[in-house]
């Protein structure tokens, strides 16, 4: 493995053990742009499942074109909805546009989940506010679908202006259970109502969000159990990276020393042999 593939692997696992960590949300949230901050007793409410009202000097800059969401799930969400307004603080959810459809978004596996989002209209420009929206349904407290809401906030930018690293890429825990009917949500840019493109994994729900179980969307069982599971797995293998760059530093670093030490005292040796010699006379020399 090069360099750089360890280092990317290194981090992509650090942030995948360290998500459940950063702070306490529901089974699915936005890892970038930020959420507004979770609140157990209202992510089933509509339309951002928080407390918090949008705090327009800390809004998450985000690009006027190419831009991407990063997402992050704790236990397995379905039919998710990935919708947009434009208002400033928007209270209902007929204040927003969908852009990903829970038909084009059945499923998110635990880990992290990358999507493309369309640009906004022509209308919207550099400076404007706007409220990214995500739905979806999960057993995530009970042995049946709820409804759950997530939001995070954000500030348009032009493009050229961005200069953020979006910490978007795919890396789910794929289920065991079902390994058919794998599915890929595929990106038009032509059509007003396809609006980002991810590669997801096995769907096995197609239930509307909010709608009952029947026993086709979800296994049973804990998230959180779950969660840490894969926490505690993925921890193993960070552990070990981490111990294994920390003693590749600490050699590089030692080597180093060693070498200007000896250059030190080589150098050091050489001006104490010119200084100290004393010279021979030309007496001595004829004896």
């Amino acid at each position: 493995m090069s360099a750089k593939s360890f280092w990317a692997t290194l981090a992509i696992s650090v942030v995948l053990a360290g998500a459940a960590e950063w702070k306490d949300f529901g089974p699915a949230e936005f890892l970038w742009p930020t959420d507004r901050v979770w609140s157990a007793e209202q992510d089933n409410t509509a339309p951002c499942g928080s407390i918090a009202s949008p705090n327009n000097t800390n809004r998450t800059e985000f690009p006027m074109t190419n831009g991407r969401v990063a997402l992050v799930a704790q236990d397995e969400s379905y039919n998710i909805t990935l919708s947009i307004s434009y208002s400033d603080d928007p209270k209902s959810n007929s204040e927003f546009t969908t852009l990903i459809s829970p038909s084009k978004f059945k499923e998110m596996e635990l880990g992290h989940t990358c999507v493309d989002v369309t640009d906004p209209p022509k209308s919207v420009t550099s400076g404007d506010y706007a409220t990214l929206q995500m739905i979806y349904a999960s057993q995530f407290d009970h042995n049946e679908n709820e409804t759950f809401y997530a939001c995070a906030d954000i500030k348009f930018v032009e493009a050229s202006a961005f200069k953020t690293t979006i910490p978007c890429f795919n890396a789910t825990e794929e289920d065991d259970s079902n390994t058919t009917n794998e599915w890929t949500y595929h990106h038009t840019s032509t059509a007003a109502s396809s609006t980002a493109s991810s590669t997801s994994t096995s769907s096995s729900s197609q239930n509307s969000v909010g709608g009952s179980n029947n026993g086709s969307s979800s296994g049973g069982g804990s998230g959180l159990s779950k969660g840490g599971i894969a926490g505690a797995v993925i921890g193993s293998v960070v552990g070990a990276c981490l111990i294994l760059a920390a003693a590749l530093l600490l050699y590089r670093c030692n080597a180093q020393k060693n070498r200007v030490i000896r250059q030190q005292k080589f150098e050091q040796g050489l001006g104490k042999d010119s200084a100290s010699t004393p010279s021979v006379g030309m007496n001595k020399l004829s004896k």
